[in-house]
């Protein structure tokens, strides 16, 4: 298998669901969005939003829909159209693994 140029550590899966963000923005004032999960890897996802988010910077995120709640930070943003595709990597221990097919 070629895999040149994808420095992936974890298989991504295709996800349709929302994901809450929060965060703290520089002047101090918590800021909330909801993103589009693209897909998800057991150590990150990649999600649309209509806002720029900031590399480096650490959000909150919630995804009931596949039971994931934690921290990230944000690792890529590229607009896309009128949105922006947002890179992140789960912090803090948070891992994701997909559900058992049954």
């Amino acid at each position: 298998m070629d895999n040149k140029g994808d420095l992936r550590r974890h298989h991504r899966t295709p996800v349709m669901a929302q994901v809450e963000l929060n965060w703290t923005d520089a002047r101090g004032t918590e800021k909330f969005i909801t993103g589009e999960i693209i897909d998800v890897s057991e150590s990150g996802m990649r999600i649309r939003t209509r806002e720029p988010l900031t590399r480096q910077m650490y959000v909150t995120l919630r995804a009931e829909r596949i039971g994931l709640h934690g921290r990230a930070s944000v690792r890529t943003c590229a607009k896309q159209g009128t949105k922006h595709v947002v890179g992140l990597e789960f912090a803090g221990g948070l891992k994701w693994k997909p559900k058992e097919s049954k």
